[in-house]
């Protein structure tokens, strides 16, 4: 399916990865070498220097690093349990009482989980910051998925004015500007507010207190809490969003996921955190899904900040064009290092790793000699070495509880016609920078009168 596990283009001095042993090897195990970013124009413009996954390995990069650690550290992940159930619960009843608008309903629970984690505020979906930040989540997947391909051949086009042929990059890029100044700016002054009004506080607020006479250390945090809720607001809803297609797809294996929930927990209760371990199908459903739909499937670019050689092969480090103010592009590319993509969609469905790799089983990690519970560092879509999402124990808490809840609660089908007939459904996904699902009708209802009563109950106890 794929050509090899190394594949070098000449023309952009970039090396794809296909393999994942390759990526562990380079970018998991070197990564004094491999834990550089990227340089492009298109991302000093459009407000990538602010989001830490564009980073380059740097002072700066290591002080945004420690607050993501502070925050979403293993060891503290389970403070913001309780929101999670809650915000799961949620998605629960809409996606009942409107399963035409699940991608909403992912998105919203993503985005909200970050506000009321993060900032302690609780904002419903028409609230204008979550209008706002789902703006700037869909502009800033399709600005970051192809780039402004113009500007990085000629640089010089950044001087000229937006009217000028070749330039509507600028505007584009001045609008996601000042979306980004808003998502630093509003969420962060609303929980600052609410704290010195004695109205909440938060992890944003309790981080401002013991950095309040630091302004470089504020506006970090500011940085942290945008970059979270954009990455949460794509990443964990891609997850989610392919779980329910998927799983609506495949309901022998939705049975099965019900019916070992009913055998181990009962009909009484939903699932905790606490009986993840003895959930093993569960835990293999999720991370099938991880595997077959990763959220970003061309991993994001790491880049050799030093010469390296692997299997013979020479991988060269380079110097910044950046540095050099270049204006060949076919120059900077020879001088800036060589670009390493980890290609997660290859690695996933690696025939030698994974039988019928385009299907969706969860038995095989059942039948893995490790069994199903793989560490999270262990999720190729989660990156790797250094470059590691920070984010990564409340997605895969966040993901792992949708997936509990849906099953234990819920029956999705397809839909049907007005003759009884299901309503096929195409299961397409987006060629976006991000990957969700295109739009689809499915049916989605409790599975019964007893799990809708479940439900019900537990949102009072709320």
């Amino acid at each position: 399916m794929f050509p090899g596990d190394l594949v070098y283009i000449r023309e952009r001095n970039m090396l794809i990865t296909n393999s994942s042993q390759v990526a562990i090897d380079l970018l998991g195990k070197r990564t004094r070498v491999y834990s550089d970013r990227e340089e492009s124009w298109t991302t000093k413009l459009c407000g990538g220097e602010r989001i830490i996954t564009f980073f380059q390995h740097s002072n700066k990069w290591r002080s945004h690093r420690k607050i993501f650690n502070e925050v979403f550290r293993r060891s503290t992940i389970n403070r913001f349990y309780p929101a999670q159930y809650a915000k799961v619960l949620d998605l629960l009843h809409s996606l009942v009482a409107t399963p035409e608008h699940i991608m909403q309903h992912t998105m919203a629970l993503s985005q909200s989980l970050m506000y009321v984690t993060l900032y302690g505020l609780h904002i419903n979906y028409d609230d204008p910051i979550a209008r706002g930040a789902a703006e700037t989540v869909d502009i800033f997947g399709r600005v970051f998925l192809g780039g402004f391909p113009t500007l990085e051949r000629y640089p010089w086009l950044r001087f000229m004015p937006s009217f000028f042929p070749g330039c509507g990059f600028k505007q584009i890029a001045n609008d996601l500007g000042k979306k980004l100044d808003d998502l630093d700016i509003l969420p962060f002054e609303r929980a600052v507010n609410n704290l010195k009004t004695g109205t909440g506080t938060s992890v944003i607020a309790e981080l401002v207190l013991r950095n309040e006479e630091k302004p470089a250390v504020i506006k970090i945090i500011k940085e942290m809490g945008t970059a979270s809720l954009i990455a949460a607001s794509d990443t964990t809803m891609s997850s989610i969003s392919s779980f329910l297609l998927i799983i609506t797809l495949h309901p022998d294996i939705q049975v099965k996921g019900q019916a070992e929930i009913d055998r181990v927990i009962g009909r009484d209760r939903l699932p905790t955190f606490e009986d993840r371990q003895s959930l093993p199908y569960v835990e293999a459903i999720y991370q099938e899904i991880m595997r077959i739909s990763p959220p970003v499937p061309l991993g994001i670019s790491h880049v050799a900040s030093e010469d390296d050689s692997y299997m013979g092969y020479h991988i060269p480090k380079g110097f910044s064009p950046f540095s050099l103010m270049l204006f060949d592009v076919k120059l900077s590319m020879f001088l800036s290092g060589c670009t390493v993509v980890p290609n997660i969609w290859a690695m996933n469905r690696d025939p030698n790793l994974y039988s019928e790799p385009d299907k969706f089983i969860p038995e095989r990690f059942l039948d893995s000699p490790s069994g199903p519970f793989k560490s999270v560092n262990d999720i190729y879509a989660y990156g790797f070495g250094r470059r590691v999402c920070p984010g990564r124990y409340i997605a895969d808490t966040t993901v792992w509880l949708t997936i509990a809840y849906v099953l234990a609660t819920l029956d999705l089908r397809k839909a049907k016609d007005n003759e009884g007939n299901d309503i096929d459904i195409p299961g397409d996904f987006t060629k976006t920078f991000f990957r969700h699902p295109m739009p689809y009708i499915s049916s989605i209802l409790p599975r019964d009168a007893q799990a809708r009563d479940l439900i019900s109950a537990t949102a009072e106890l709320k």
